[in-house]
């Protein structure tokens, strides 16, 4: 075992290289204010509808729908993984010039998802960030190669979306 461990982690040592970050961010300016944004990502109603369809399978509204605490069962589906989590927004602060707004995805391989809202000169900086524990081999290249290029795609989408139904663009 500590050999072929050795295997894998001798070339990326002597490339200089550290490992890919699992964690997808998306960042971008838009046209819409960190109030508006809150509102879409704190209704779950909506926030579904800014969902790309390719890449939830499944989104059920819980009790409460809205606000701090509202929840949702959620059907992730990017390349071959599909995940279906428990989603609660778990953290909602808002005030005129930032915003943070967490959505815990709970269960086993759960993560978070943070989206960060400032008012800069020319829009709204948002700023999401996922948090995910990459997969054990032997599926590790898979999520990067696949898996992870999907996600990414999904979440900038999802950003443009929401930014839409804010009332502003991206």
């Amino acid at each position: 075992m500590g050999a072929m461990l050795l295997a894998l982690v001798l070339p990326l040592a002597l490339a200089g290289e550290a490992p890919p970050s699992p964690d997808m961010v998306t960042e971008r300016v838009v046209a819409a204010s960190p109030e508006a944004i809150s509102a879409v990502l704190a209704d779950l109603p909506r926030y579904a509808t800014a969902l790309p369809r390719e890449c939830v399978g499944r989104f059920v509204v819980g009790t409460p729908a809205t606000g701090k605490g509202a929840r949702a069962r959620v059907r992730y589906d990017m390349a071959a993984m599909h995940r279906t989590l428990d989603l609660t927004v778990s953290r909602l602060e808002v005030a005129p010039s930032r915003a943070v707004v967490d959505f815990d995805h709970a269960g086993n391989r759960g993560f978070v998802s943070r989206w960060f809202l400032e008012v800069q000169p020319d829009g709204t900086h948002v700023k999401v960030t996922t948090a995910i524990n990459a997969p054990p081999w032997p599926f590790t290249k898979y999520y990067f190669d696949a898996v992870k290029p999907a996600w990414d795609a999904c979440q900038a989408q999802f950003v443009e979306n929401v930014a839409a139904l804010a009332g502003g663009s991206a």
